[in-house]
């Protein structure tokens, strides 16, 4: 068998037209009718009546049968039906929730708010809330859907359970869930079993009785057996289906009957084997071969088979195989891809493995590089892996490797292929190993990143027999330039910021004028990235511009996004806010356009539109925008995305009098900055929360987090200094003038502020002014407080500011009310806006919900709050509706959630104070 190599072939090979395998959302083709069992029928139809169904049973006993049974069963009741056959590759969450949403979405077109075409990366939150909309739509429609998943038992990802468990339990009544798997389903789903949801159909059900034993063999057309070889055979195969349909295939080929009845009684050996040795001991050699290559795989095709396993009669073996009814299952309506029964897969895989273990190898290394020229990258890598040629299995993921991360964001997908490459084989493959770093980096997973690069620099060392940065001349220029990028990213999301200047000095020193131009980008975006931290904001633009020609060169547009966005967020800091969101309005849609809404790129836009959009008082855009972006731009990226996701969010939930879930937000973003090591991150939120809790007169509480930030009012430090962050000196200064430790402490604020200036941090800078308003106040110096904020609201109003005022809380909102009663009304534009948004308590009728994505309070639920005014009951509202009682229940779940209530009294006292009634 000639075998090209699926490494050469991999990079010419077409991407396939669509993101899904068709024939997983095939339900399996059973040849013939099944027999009629009354007893299973009836036990069938009673678990109907329950929302979820699982068939749990070892392979054989009837399970896809009798999902096919129910199937039928529901689209006879109007019920739609879909379907997803599962594989063990499906143990990926983002993965697995694709194909549900896929299958969802073909078997009713429109369902849903969003597509899966606006999603591009593997985003477990985006696509969780696609999912959530297509529940919602569900029940608005009162639309029956059925979803089957068949084969659940290849799952053991406990990410999945609890994914599949989310989905019970914020879908409509109108949703049924039917599961085939060869286990129980895991004791996650134990609610659902208290509560009567799900019903649980296992091998005692599945098994055949005697009675029903007699029928199966009647209908298999045997001759006549009396009623003891029935029972011998009825007890030997213990009622399990497939043992009798063996049986009846066993007799047809052996032909002895009742002689092959009392040897197989006697046997003392596993059934299936014994069975299935005397059924494919009459299957013509060239059958047998054919049997044994084929189920090697998951699937396979008559284009796979002559093409890559040289088997050239393939059409006319299947249809021997159809025609003796050897277990053969089609996936698709146009017959191009089958797979065996499990039964039959499992006995020949072992059987080859067992016997022809070379045979394995070079099947799966064949049909490794035929999968790779059609474009299949998952299962040309998966074959490669079960063929054992790690090699090349680390030659197909190096050359998607890029796709996979920079265009579908599947980090993840590359961890899990490389920690199956042994130690041995990535020793060379430093490129493969720096690809598994950025993964990891992108993925949080910092400490990881570090112990890989730091063996990379150990295994160059051994291998050239030289120090690494010395070794320049021996080791290859672009792996030691790519080396250089890691560490230099490596200190950048770690924010080193000595390793951060020393690590650029490093590389530009040896590379800048040498190294490829997408290199020299992203080191120049990094770089740009670093000066905005140090708010060198003229280097930041200069860095920017210079990385944006480069990466336009390479015609590379996420890196020419990522360039402009820093522009406007630079344009934000200092106070160009209105432009600022201007630009990344324009910016964020041409992301959604180009990469998806749920991209990477478009989410880390959109949470610096978001942020823009608050400081100027757009906070329904906000609220918009976070609702998509802040899943993914909380998880991936740089630290300065994670401090706008945190803050904007906290800040929004906030606005829409949402404190606990405001709370919970900067709590998570605590924990990971802790989690990540990321102390800007932190410092960031405990200065939030100071800043809450000191309007909420908890004092001792803000002053607990300041000593957990290592801020002591009591012991001033020099607030000024350049040595400390503007969050940490910020600490300082709001504990010192809330505990009334005033000496010094306008000194203090007037010398952070020449530093702001200088820095051209116009927000920061309007932030001290209003908190210095505030202390001139208190100590009765009004004409200077109305002086200092007059400043303050004229630097704001010339760019849009407005949050970074209103949100210092009532103290300013005292000054504002004298300053205007002082000013000329012809002169108050800009204090007319800023009062209004002082005094506008409730910005809209949005729940912002704790999960930052719930939707707004449709029209239906507004007709269900009513009816609930009115007092009725579930049951009559259901009536009133035209829905069922489940549905209504559900409705007002969903309700109860946005509206952050725990019961009807308090939804409709929220509604009534939102205006909804």
């Amino acid at each position: 068998m000639a075998i090209p190599d699926p490494a050469l072939t991999m990079a010419r090979a077409p991407r396939p037209e669509g993101r899904f395998i068709e024939t997983k959302f095939r339900p399996p083709s059973v040849a013939g009718e099944p027999v009629a069992l009354a007893r299973l029928d009836r036990a069938l139809a009673a678990a109907l009546e329950r929302r979820v169904v699982c068939l749990s049973a070892p392979a054989g006993f009837g399970k896809t049968t009798s999902l096919l049974k129910l199937a039928r069963a529901l689209d006879a009741d109007g019920c739609t039906t879909c379907w997803v056959n599962l594989d063990p590759e499906d143990n990926d969450t983002a993965r697995f929730l694709q194909y549900v949403i896929e299958a969802a979405q073909r078997a009713l077109p429109g369902i849903g708010e969003y597509r899966l075409a606006d999603v591009c990366e593997a985003n477990v939150d985006a696509l969780k809330a696609i999912l959530r909309s297509v529940c919602e739509d569900l029940a608005a429609r009162a639309t029956p859907l059925a979803l089957f998943l068949d084969d659940y038992h290849l799952i053991d990802n406990p990410a999945i359970h609890a994914v599949l468990a989310w989905l019970l339990s914020v879908s409509p009544d109108c949703l049924r869930v039917l599961i085939a798997s060869r286990y129980r389903l895991p004791s996650t789903m134990d609610d659902l079993r208290r509560q009567q949801v799900l019903a649980d159909i296992g091998t005692a059900e599945l098994s055949l009785t005697l009675d029903e034993t007699a029928c199966f063999l009647h209908a298999a057309q045997l001759p006549a057996l009396d009623a003891d070889q029935v029972r011998t055979l009825f007890e030997r195969t213990e009622g399990w289906a497939a043992g009798l349909q063996l049986v009846a295939m066993a007799l047809q080929a052996d032909g002895r009957g009742a002689a092959f009845i009392d040897e197989f009684s006697g046997a003392d050996c596993d059934v299936s084997a014994y069975l299935l040795e005397a059924v494919l001991s009459q299957v013509p050699p060239t059958v047998m071969r054919f049997l044994s290559l084929t189920a090697l795989f998951d699937r396979f095709s008559l284009a796979l088979c002559s093409e890559a396993l040289g088997q050239h009669d393939a059409g006319a073996t299947m249809a021997w195989i159809r025609a003796h009814n050897l277990f053969l299952i089609a996936l698709d309506d146009g017959g191009q891809w089958f797979r065996y029964h499990h039964l039959l897969s499992d006995y020949l895989r072992g059987a080859t493995a067992a016997g022809a273990p070379d045979q394995v190898c070079l099947a799966n290394r064949a049909a490794s590089a035929w999968f790779a020229r059609e474009g299949l990258r998952d299962e040309a890598i998966r074959c490669a892996f079960q063929s054992g040629d790690v090699n090349l299995a680390a030659d197909l993921i190096e050359r998607c490797v890029e796709d996979v991360t920079q265009r579908r964001g599947e980090h993840d997908q590359v961890i899990r292929w490389y920690q199956r490459l042994p130690e041995e084989t990535l020793f060379e493959r430093i490129t493969l190993r720096l690809s598994y770093v950025r993964s990891v980096m992108w993925s949080g997973r910092l400490r990881e990143a570090q112990s890989a690069l730091l063996a990379i620099e150990s295994d160059l060392a051994l291998r050239y027999a030289v120090s690494v940065y010395d070794g320049k001349d021996a080791i290859d220029a672009a792996i030691l330039g790519d080396l250089q990028i890691c560490w230099y990213m490596f200190h950048v999301f770690s924010n080193r910021v000595e390793r951060v200047r020393e690590s650029k000095r490093t590389w530009g020193a040896q590379w800048e004028s040498t190294g490829n131009p997408l290199d020299i980008a992203r080191v120049k975006l990094a770089a740009a990235c670093f000066a905005f931290i140090e708010h060198d904001y003229r280097e930041a633009l200069a860095l920017g511009e210079s990385a944006q020609a480069f990466y336009e060169r390479c015609d590379y547009y996420a890196g020419v996004a990522g360039c402009r966005r820093m522009r406007y967020v630079i344009a934000l800091e200092r106070g160009q806010a209105r432009e600022a969101e201007r630009g990344l309005a324009a910016l964020y849609e041409e992301n959604c356009r180009e990469l998806g809404r749920y991209s990477i790129i478009a989410a880390n836009t959109g949470i610096q539109l978001a942020d823009a959009a608050y400081e100027c008082g757009q906070v329904d855009l906000a609220r918009k925008v976070l609702a998509s972006a802040f899943g993914m731009s909380s998880r991936y990226g740089l630290v300065t995305n994670f401090i706008a996701a945190y803050l904007t969010s906290s800040r929004v939930l906030r606005f829409d009098q949402q404190g606990e879930a405001a709370d919970a937000c900067l709590s998570e973003g605590l924990a990971l900055g802790r989690e990540r090591s990321l102390p800007r991150l932190t410092v960031a939120l405990q200065g939030e929360r100071v800043r809450v809790y000191l309007q909420q007169g908890r004092i001792d509480d803000a002053l607990k987090v300041g000593r957990g930030a290592g801020i002591d009012p009591a012991q001033p430090g020099e607030a000024g200094a350049l040595a400390r962050s503007s969050d940490l000196v910020l600490i300082e200064l709001r504990l010192r003038l809330a505990t009334g430790r005033l000496q010094g402490l306008g000194l203090a604020i007037d010398d952070l502020l020449v530093q702001t200036r200088k820095q051209q941090r116009v927000r920061l800078t309007v932030r001290l002014l209003a908190l210095k308003s505030v202390l001139l106040q208190q100590t009765g110096r009004m004409d200077d407080a109305c002086a200092v904020l007059d400043t303050a609201v004229g630097l704001a109003s010339a760019g849009g500011l407005c949050r970074s005022i209103v949100d210092e809380g009532p103290e300013v909102r005292a000054v504002l009310e004298e300053l205007r009663r002082r000013t000329p009304l012809a002169a108050q534009d800009g204090l007319g806006s800023l009062l209004s948004a002082c005094n506008f308590a409730v910005a809209s009728t949005r729940a912002f919900g704790a999960a930052l994505g719930a939707a707004v309070i449709s029209a239906r639920e507004v007709e269900i709050l009513k009816l609930v005014q009115c007092g009725l009951d579930n049951r009559r509202v259901a009536v009133q509706m035209g829905i069922s009682e489940g549905t209504a229940k559900w409705y007002l779940r969903n309700i109860y959630q946005k509206l952050q209530v725990g019961s009807r009294t308090a939804a409709i006292a929220r509604a009534r104070e939102l205006r909804l009634l």
